[in-house]
């Protein structure tokens, strides 16, 4: 025992030396020298072979990897990875359910669901109502922060009551809907007109307002979720808003063939970089690929559709000419 610098109990560990190393074990009746083992009996040994597998030592590999690591861990966490924010998202998803009567997002798996409604297309924030006399928003996710001009820190803690115009009658406006919801539930479809941090007024419809309350039906905020915003210049946005106006022009043969095989050679693309590089849906190379493959999906999608209504239009004019030759 003399001999032990250090000494750690528990099975099957080591514990440093000054001459031979032993092994430390609470099954074992004695320390036993490891050369009894097989094992490696001085640091110098460990290192050699650690350093043979491939492991330990000194090398720069190492050195960059371990760097690495602790890159990772002081790294700043995006927002829908806080803790504290996944477990305020898991209240929202179950409020919606049963105040609005369907699942925020669909074919979501719990474990992803933060992740998911961070990167919604539409609006999604709360406010801490019933706790704050004043209250302040707690969550707002990608779409709202664009759509408000301002990033996670400025919203996030600031005065709800600053989304809309300092004015009497917005902000009586506002707080009627936010009453009306506190006693029913739910507010459904309302419109309303709102600010940017920036100055930019818009008009929100299709929003729905719901109560947000613990499993104990302890209220502790509200949540709304925007899926449609107009600007003063008559700019929409949102998944509900009205989508562009497509050429009613027939695509060429040449124009969709084009289209088709751009599809196949992008769908290829994401195959070989699952099959043949072992990427997988969370790499950031997958995600750009895909992306651009929808996009691609969706071109051909729309050449299709001018393509159907080319060919009923055409159909239409053909049998009307005929109508009046008869």
């Amino acid at each position: 025992m003399s001999k032990l610098a250090r000494f750690h109990s528990g099975f099957g560990r080591l514990a440093n030396v000054e001459q031979p190393l032993v092994h430390v074990c609470r099954l074992c009746p004695k320390y036993v020298p490891l050369e009894r083992r097989g094992l490696p009996r001085t640091r110098k040994q460990i290192q050699t072979l650690a350093a043979k597998k491939g492991g330990g030592g000194k090398g720069k590999g190492n050195q960059k990897k371990a760097g690495s690591s602790i890159a990772d861990l002081l790294k700043p966490k995006e927002p829908w990875e806080r803790t504290e924010v996944v477990m305020q998202n898991l209240i929202l998803v179950e409020n919606h359910r049963r105040k609005v009567g369907s699942a925020i997002l669909e074919d979501i798996e719990i474990s992803e669901m933060a992740k998911a409604l961070w990167e919604a297309p539409f609006a999604v924030l709360s406010h801490d109502k019933f706790e704050n006399e004043d209250p302040v928003f707690t969550y707002a996710n990608k779409a709202a922060l664009d759509l408000f001009e301002a990033t996670w820190d400025e919203l996030v803690g600031m005065p709800s009551r600053k989304s809309a115009a300092d004015e009497p009658e917005a902000q009586e406006d506002r707080n009627q809907t936010l009453e009306a919801a506190a006693e029913n539930g739910v507010i459904r479809n309302y419109t309303a007109w709102r600010q940017s941090l920036k100055g930019k007024r818009f008009q929100i419809k299709d929003a729905t307002l719901f109560n947000l309350e613990t499993p104990t039906q302890k209220k502790v905020g509200q949540a709304t979720t925007i899926y449609h915003w107009v600007f003063e210049d008559g700019t929409e946005g949102g998944p509900a808003a009205s989508p562009p106006v497509e050429s009613t022009e027939r695509p060429s043969d040449e124009e969709i063939k084009r289209a088709e095989e751009s599809v196949q050679e992008q769908a290829a693309l994401v195959r070989a970089l699952k099959e043949e590089h072992g990427l997988g849906n969370d790499d950031e190379e997958v995600q750009e690929n895909v992306a651009l493959l929808l996009r691609r999906k969706a071109k051909l999608e729309a050449l299709q559709r001018r393509l159907v209504a080319a060919e009923a239009a055409a159909a239409a004019a053909e049998s009307e000419s005929a109508s009046a030759a008869a």
